[in-house]
């Protein structure tokens, strides 16, 4: 059986059940390391043995990829180890953010938060990419206040918009690859009923948006439209998390091709 380590920094912030089917249909026992049992001083956690481990999923959660903590320290660490070794690692929100610092990058403030769906431009590349041209619909649900910057060597995937806190706009990276890594500026596991938890345990974001908007206003927007886009959002980003499989030698399943303008 294929192991994978699936890193939580956040109780309401899961995989997933529409990418945790795929990895059971898959063969993967799925290991957790709950980083969010180590609050408030964050220690250093057991080292996972990565000679055990076929693939990392990195979720997100409320702490900063540059907070000073050994648990986080490690962390980069540990995903360093993994894309130095070519284990694959699919890495969303502060996990892309931990990513990119242990790559070499940088992480910093956008000035703004963003909490809803929110429309991305994918790049040439990361059209012909054989794991991100699954996103046909470059709409994304989105949970966050920093951003990214494209580690050295690494091919930025798509890039996006977040409406900062005066009313201007700020371009920020949305998503990069690195060898079999991936790091997403955005939610590829959520579902609604995931949403429904987060709009009910972490409401107190929306006020983070900023004295602009209605935090309750917000909320029900943020639940309204995804209802509609979640059917959309769950099937290609299953697509996308089955290509990553695929990519990285870990399945033998075929992934539905892309409809084009002729189908």
């Amino acid at each position: 059986m294929k192991n994978a380590l699936i890193i939580r920094h956040a109780a309401p912030e899961t995989l997933g059940a529409n990418l945790t089917s795929i990895l059971a249909k898959e063969g993967f026992r799925l290991t957790p390391l709950n980083l969010f049992d180590l609050a408030p001083e964050y220690p250093r956690f057991p080292q996972p043995d990565l000679g055990r481990i076929e693939l990392i999923v990195a979720l997100g959660g409320p702490l900063s990829a540059n907070d000073d903590f050994p648990a986080l320290e490690q962390e980069r660490e540990l995903l360093n180890e993994a894309c130095r070794n070519g284990i694959p690692v699919f890495a969303v929100c502060l996990g892309a953010q931990l990513l990119c610092r242990a790559l070499g990058g940088q992480v910093q403030p956008t000035g703004g938060y963003q909490f809803g769906l929110r429309k991305i431009s994918v790049t040439a590349a990361g059209d012909a990419d054989p794991v991100f041209g699954k996103v046909r619909v470059p709409l994304v649900p989105t949970l966050h206040g920093e951003c990214f910057s494209i580690p050295e060597g690494a091919t930025a995937l798509a890039e996006g918009h977040i409406l900062l806190r005066d009313g201007s706009y700020r371009k920020i990276n949305m998503a990069f690859r690195a060898g079999n890594c991936y790091a997403f500026q955005f939610e590829p596991q959520l579902t609604y009923d995931e949403l429904v938890v987060w709009n009910r345990e972490m409401y107190d974001d929306y006020l983070l948006m900023g004295d602009n908007f209605n935090p309750a206003e917000e909320a029900a927007r943020n639940l309204r439209e995804f209802a509609r886009f979640a059917p959309v959002h769950e099937t290609q980003m299953g697509n996308m998390f089955r290509a990553f499989l695929l990519n990285a030698g870990l399945s033998s399943t075929s992934v539905q091709a892309a409809p084009t303008r002729e189908d």
